[in-house]
């Protein structure tokens, strides 16, 4: 395990079964805003991961559509999913984000409903870390809706 300088381990790893208990802990305590509460922690995670990569890279004169791009690659060695931009149009408010090896497949299916809060979350993170401009979840593709995979689509707020 790697201690930071704080003492505070670097990483901390959960199984799937603990993160899904935590997940359906927040929900079933808090309905609604449970998974609120989740989007919005993929939502600052998503921001302050999307401040770490940028400030790594020399992006002076790249296009933003590749800086997303650039973001949500470096995001993807986490292991949630690996994914791929479909759609990136933030002048029309409309971005697209196809998650392939998607680790919430089976929950999903499981429970037969989205389980993507805070890949929802995290990917609007992003956008807003990069464009300023706050976007919200759109509607999905998911297994449990018996798609053939998992996207998330996210709409610029008026």
């Amino acid at each position: 395990m790697t201690i930071e300088k704080t003492g505070i381990p670097k990483n901390l790893v959960l199984t799937s079964g603990s993160f899904l208990n935590l997940l359906n802990t927040l929900v079933n305590t808090f309905g609604s805003a449970g998974e609120s509460m989740i989007y919005q922690m993929g939502h600052e995670n998503g921001m302050v991961f999307c401040r770490e990569v940028v400030s790594k890279i020399n992006n002076e004169g790249e296009s933003l559509e590749n800086l997303f791009v650039r973001v949500i690659n470096s995001a993807n060695q986490i292991g949630w999913a690996n994914m791929v931009v479909e759609e990136f149009n933030p002048q029309n408010g409309k971005i697209k984000v196809v998650l392939q090896d998607n680790s919430f497949k089976q929950f999903c299916l499981r429970l037969n409903m989205p389980q993507c809060f805070f890949l929802r979350g995290y990917i609007s993170g992003i956008i807003k870390e990069l464009t300023n401009v706050d976007y919200q979840f759109s509607r999905s593709e998911c297994y449990a809706h018996g798609d053939e995979h998992c996207s998330i689509r996210l709409v610029a707020e008026d």
